[in-house]
């Protein structure tokens, strides 16, 4: 696998079907993400950290929507895009790759930053 796409959200089988079949060419592994699991840093829900730390269980509610984390696809999200944009997964899926900056947050956190990000920019 050349990468993985941490799915937050995504309650519904055919949902997770599609953005599978859009990320299969791609060579990219889906792995959606349990709600329980939101508080675990990024980096160790993409396998990258094994010592995460102790965290308590993620206990609230959904997010608010649906999210997409790219982990080591950066040569390939120009593609990409276009390709889960078709699976259902456009402009009201919030998209981040996984950075040295952001590796370290939860779930919440950053669903929170691209929300902020995403309503400055009026909602583009």
């Amino acid at each position: 696998m050349s990468g993985k796409l941490l799915l937050f959200g995504f309650e519904e089988l055919p949902a997770i079907l599609a953005v599978e079949a859009a990320a299969g060419p791609f060579g990219a592994e889906v792995v959606p993400v349990a709600r329980v699991d939101y508080n675990r840093p990024l980096a160790a829900l993409a396998g990258l950290d094994t010592d995460a730390g102790s965290t308590l269980p993620y206990v609230s509610g959904p997010l608010g929507g649906r999210m997409i984390v790219l982990c080591g696809l950066d040569r390939q999200i120009e593609a990409l895009l276009p390709a889960l944009a078709g699976a259902g997964a456009g402009p009201g899926c919030l998209k981040a790759v996984l950075t040295e900056h952001n590796r370290g947050w939860n779930a919440a956190r950053l669903f929170g930053e691209l929300l902020r990000e995403h309503q400055a920019m009026g909602g583009r």
